[in-house]
């Protein structure tokens, strides 16, 4: 079981890292939504850098910032959940619902989703995809390989969950205490 738990976090901690280098997609995007309003307002535009590539920056960046906190989101139990219907439920039950959930929703979502956002990305990189816009940005394959990041970091973060829930329902109270969950301890 410490296994298991060291398995899961090793794996939120390359998460938290990956979100923490994402996270300065923030202060750029700020930086470029900032620069595309005074540059509107005032009527002027650096060469090469018009309202289109900074709208695309804008949502390429937003991209960036989503895809690498998508998986230490929901490692971290900060993701949207909407638990109407299971506040009743025990701790222990609960756990089994969210390893049920990964096993026959997320897992297998994933595996099948996983090879088509590769493809996204690689025939984007391949065919020298860019801006439908002719003032657009170019080299699309980056937003599109951010993307395919994002399913890999949600991949990573449900191995992760699945570990820290296989501890918490069947490792002894010690290993279960450490075992974060999205429930806390399998009471």
């Amino acid at each position: 079981m410490s296994l298991l738990l060291r398995l899961a976090d090793l794996i939120e901690a390359l998460l938290r890292r990956l979100a923490d280098l994402g996270a300065w997609a923030f202060i750029v995007c700020i930086a470029v939504i900032t620069l595309d309003v005074v540059t509107r307002k005032f009527g002027f535009q650096f060469p090469g850098l018009g309202s289109t590539r900074l709208q695309e920056l804008e949502w390429h960046l937003h991209t960036v910032l989503f895809c690498t906190w998508l998986g230490f989101a929901y490692m971290r139990n900060s993701h949207v959940r909407i638990d109407v219907f299971i506040t009743h439920f025990s701790a222990r039950r609960k756990l089994w619902l969210e390893l049920l959930g990964c096993l026959v929703f997320a897992l297998p979502y994933l595996l099948v989703a996983l090879p088509y956002a590769h493809d996204f990305a690689l025939l984007s990189y391949t065919q020298g995809e860019s801006s439908d816009t002719p003032t657009g940005l170019s080299q699309r394959w980056v937003v599109k390989g951010f993307l395919y990041l994002g399913f890999i970091t949600v991949f990573l973060a449900v191995l992760g969950v699945m570990a820290r829930c296989v501890v918490a329902l069947f490792g002894s109270e010690e290993d279960a205490a450490r075992a974060y969950t999205p429930f806390a301890k399998a009471g």
